[in-house]
């Protein structure tokens, strides 16, 4: 039987393979690096797996009990979320449905709030995002209106809005000072996501002008209620008001506080 040259099958392997072939792949088998990928990609492939069978598995409890049961049975999540996320998320457009008609309801209360128990107030708006609070108070007899937010990339585009009166800074709220007095502080879907929320509403409460209030927003579920909890303890709530949004299902708490 005729047999090719060795020369022609291998003139032929270069031809007809690709570069990731089984001679790259051989050549990779003693590398560490390629063994490290290979590593890693069977750890994500474990992490994600485990998260998806979390998911599956807490299916019943996030549908079927009850949002207080929830916060009776299941483990706190207040957990912080990195800069570069915030500012992935933003940059997509993630948070865009915040501007929707969902939100209408719960944006028209806290403006009403800020209105009714301070005229004229000068507002601090903590994780402010793109600005949409500042935007419905544009129109408002308010004196000042100062947001800070996490994100550089929220606020590069609360900036761009160039909304007449309103001020914004890039800040983290753990880390936040000011001498500055302000009438109304609010904290619209924030605290949830901090590990001590009593501890940094306190904080933010002393810089509040004699009288002043804090006006609070929260989506109800079970992080939402074991942090309204906490709350009790250092603020007395002046109103408080429940949204939903019937469409969606959705609903939030929305209340005005001061320090005890």
């Amino acid at each position: 039987m005729y047999s090719p040259p060795v020369s022609m099958v291998s003139a032929t392997i270069d031809r007809c393979l690709p570069v990731t072939s089984i001679r790259t792949l051989g050549i990779r088998v003693a590398d560490v690096d390629f063994w490290k990928e290979v590593a890693l990609f069977n750890a994500n492939a474990i992490v994600s797996t485990a998260r998806r069978l979390k998911r599956i598995l807490e299916w019943p409890i996030h549908k079927l009990l009850p949002v207080a049961v929830k916060a009776m049975i299941m483990p706190p999540n207040n957990a912080s979320i990195s800069n570069k996320t915030w500012n992935d998320e933003y940059d997509s457009g993630a948070w865009d449905f915040l501007s929707t008609t969902k939100e209408v309801g719960r944006y028209s209360v806290i403006v009403g709030y800020c209105l009714h128990f301070k005229p004229a107030a000068r507002v601090l708006d903590v994780g402010c995002g793109t600005g949409i609070l500042a935007r419905w108070l544009s129109g408002a007899a308010i004196s000042s209106y100062l947001g800070i937010d996490l994100s550089e990339a929220a606020i590069e585009k609360a900036r761009q809005s160039n909304i007449q009166g309103a001020a914004f800074a890039v800040a983290d709220v753990t880390a936040f000072k000011t001498s500055q007095p302000f009438d109304v502080i609010v904290f619209n879907e924030v605290l949830y996501y901090l590990r001590n929320p009593e501890e940094y509403l306190s904080r933010f409460a002393r810089c509040l002008a004699p009288g002043g209030i804090l006006v609070v927003s929260m989506w109800h579920h079970a992080d939402g209620v074991r942090t309204w909890k906490r709350l009790r303890a250092g603020f007395e709530e002046l109103d408080r008001i429940r949204i939903v949004h019937v469409p969606s299902g959705l609903r939030w708490d929305v209340a005005v506080l001061r320090p005890r």
